[in-house]
């Protein structure tokens, strides 16, 4: 899987940084100036890079197609024209954007001068596979923002065979001025002709559209007294947040997003769409997940896999299902994941005593004690600005 998209499941997979990047889009009005046909289009035949065109006063361009987009892509056609990321250093946010480009495009990259210099990465999407290539005009600094025109290209001639394939394309756009850019706004035209306005820093994913739920609507059929475990020398393991928690989103690592940041966490549970089911009701032995999306444009920062606690609701609070016999002795790496816009990264879990700590760090030490009993529970990822989501235990 690719850049964007990459999914770094929290199996031990870390998506780095080395680009700063700010996702973009907003449907709106194209920027004057034409169809983005007025300046070079970047094509040599060979797919290298080529003078950009189309620069106003005191900007150069070049532009190089990078071709599919490397997002995946991460964003809906039938929701916007396309995306893009205003990348501003080489070795800032986002490595792994152009971590399976080609070596063309990653030699482009490495040869741009971020201090005279500044990237443009676009993608579109055209109706076959002639739809491959991305045009560029119009292009300016207006009061610190790159302006510009992206149009997606077509075959060129009637005599051109065509593949039938949705095919989404990318180019970077080297803008070099005086002052650089701080951010950008395109008119991006896709091959249907429909044009709209993409910006930077805008997010990438709708979080209305993710799957799963963050916690039900209504109270928990059962809250019991206490969760004690009685084995001898028992302790849980510590619960590593304080106060509140962030329910369904926040930022990433120090953050303090208060619930409106880059990343969305859920709870998604298979079947959970039937008909006239309870969406986040699990009986025993379910499998289910808890997915982490970063919904921005910008790499979100994030803590090691098993910085989480697995609680349940008791008349005391909310007490965490893991215990260990002697000291509950937690550690942590000090790494931070780096999750690219419109990445997921996932937990698996089943609704049993074995199937809550089996893939969990330091499993063998922990177990759920004592066994589970119905009512309402919950994930806590301290390693995001606590992030939360609950669901209910049905015998």
């Amino acid at each position: 899987m690719t850049g964007l998209t990459r999914r770094a499941a929290l199996h031990g997979v870390a998506v780095g940084g080395a680009a700063a990047l700010a996702g973009c889009t907003e449907a709106g009005d194209p920027i004057p100036g034409g169809n983005g046909t007025d300046g070079g289009d970047g094509r040599d035949g060979d797919g290298n890079a080529s003078d950009g065109g189309g620069g106003g006063d005191g900007v150069t361009t070049a532009v190089q197609q990078v071709g599919a987009a490397l997002s995946g892509p991460a964003w809906n056609r039938n929701e916007r024209r396309g995306f893009c990321a205003l990348i501003t250093e080489e070795h800032g946010e986002g490595a792994g954007l152009f971590d399976d480009a080609p070596e063309r495009v990653r030699a482009f990259v490495e040869e741009t001068d971020f201090a005279a210099s500044r990237l443009c990465y676009v993608e579109s999407v055209g109706p076959d596979t002639c739809h491959d290539e991305i045009a560029f005009g119009g292009v300016a600094v207006e009061d610190g923002t790159l302006v510009a025109n992206a149009t997606v290209q077509g075959p060129g001639g009637d005599d051109v065979t065509c593949g039938e394939a949705i095919t989404y394309s990318a180019a970077l756009l080297r803008v070099t001025s005086d002052p650089l850019p701080q951010a950008a706004r395109l008119s991006v035209t896709d091959g249907w002709g429909e044009t709209g306005t993409v910006r930077d820093a805008d997010g990438i994913r709708d979080p209305e559209g993710l799957a799963g739920e963050i916690r039900p609507d209504h109270g928990p059929s059962n809250v019991p007294a206490s969760f004690d475990c009685d084995a001898e020398g028992a302790e849980r393991h510590p619960q590593l947040y304080e106060g509140g928690v962030n329910w369904g989103g926040a930022g990433g690592v120090g953050t303090g997003a208060g619930g409106d940041g880059p990343l969305a966490l859920r709870v998604v549970i298979p079947g959970d769409d039937a008909p006239g089911s309870d969406p986040l009701a699990i009986g025993r032995g379910t499998a289910f997940r808890i997915e982490l999306t970063n919904v921005s444009g910008r790499t979100a920062y994030v803590g090691s896999r098993g910085q989480y606690n697995l609680e349940v609701l008791t008349e005391a609070g909310w007490t965490e299902l893991r215990a260990t016999e002697g000291d509950p002795a937690v550690g942590y790496d000090d790494v931070a994941i780096g999750v690219p816009p419109g990445g997921t990264l996932t937990w698996e879990f089943e609704m049993s005593e074995s199937g809550l700590v089996g893939d969990g760090p330091q499993a063998d030490a922990f177990r759920v004690c004592p066994d589970l009993v119905p009512g309402r529970y919950r994930f806590v990822f301290f390693g995001a600005d606590d992030l939360a989501v609950a669901f209910d235990y049905e015998d």
